[in-house]
């Protein structure tokens, strides 16, 4: 029995030190608060929120362009509003499709992809084919609504728990922004070209942010850094230092 318990001692020792040390780590992040400041000190968080701006100043930015020019689809005013409101139906079932079985960046790319090719189409369509004018404006406002559904789970999944709020904040107060000049947008000469060029460019730079489909939401600073991304070669920023190794010691 003497020899049992001195073979088990050194496990049991083990046990209690990983023990003590979690309780002290787990205090030590409750204890922390996180602000805006954590946000941009962290380079890999700074870019990730960039991204996340551009993006969903794009897609909200869209969307209120082509809910803005409603009125213009067609002579009668209600059937306009109805065919717009339809459109969406589609929209939120295929976000919600998209949310359980594909990946979340594959998505995001694709629906921004989706809404720019429309957007370069309508500027050669004749005036004497309207119907072909309002499908090609339809799908366009299918993709961007499907984008714009799909960026509020995909923004919260790429921010550990301890900044989700502050940072999610940001990007939705960047992306009315988006809301504000859409009226403007439409007076202009050429708004189908500059929402589609939006688009194109929101969906290269969504290439370079973390994949989070089935993978378990990040829970402090140090986990966003084991995750794996693409990373831009004209970014050369460096890491803001660490202690990784501290958190995998149990003394």
């Amino acid at each position: 029995m003497k020899f049992r318990r001195q073979l088990q001692l050194p496990q049991f020792n083990k046990c209690v030190g990983e023990l003590r040390w979690k309780v002290f780590k787990t205090k030590a992040h409750s204890k922390k608060r996180h602000n805006v400041v954590d946000v941009l000190k962290n380079s890999s968080i700074r870019v990730t929120t960039l991204i996340l701006c551009l993006v969903s100043f794009s897609a909200i930015t869209g969307y209120y362009s082509l809910s803005f020019n409603t009125s213009q689809l067609h002579a009668n005013p209600y059937m306009s509003c109805f065919i717009s409101a339809a459109v969406e139906v589609p929209a939120y079932i295929s976000s919600w499709l998209a949310l359980r079985y594909l990946p979340r960046r594959l998505s995001v790319i694709g629906s921004l992809l989706l809404a720019a090719l429309p957007m370069y189409l309508i500027q050669l369509v004749p005036q004497s084919l309207p119907h072909l004018y309002i499908a090609l404006e339809m799908l366009g406002k299918y993709a961007i609504t499907t984008t714009s559904s799909l960026m509020f789970a995909y923004m919260a999944e790429l921010y550990p728990t301890v900044l989700r709020n502050t940072a999610t904040g940001i990007c939705t107060t960047v992306s009315r922004i988006g809301s504000c000049i859409a009226p403007f947008l439409l007076k202009l000469s050429l708004p189908y070209i500059i929402l589609g060029t939006l688009a194109v460019l929101s969906a290269f730079t969504a290439f370079f942010l973390s994949e989070t489909f089935g993978k378990p939401l990040p829970e402090t600073m140090e986990e966003i850094h084991k995750r794996e991304r693409i990373k831009c070669p004209c970014i050369t920023g460096k890491e803001t230092p660490i202690p990784v190794a501290l958190l995998d010691s149990p003394l």
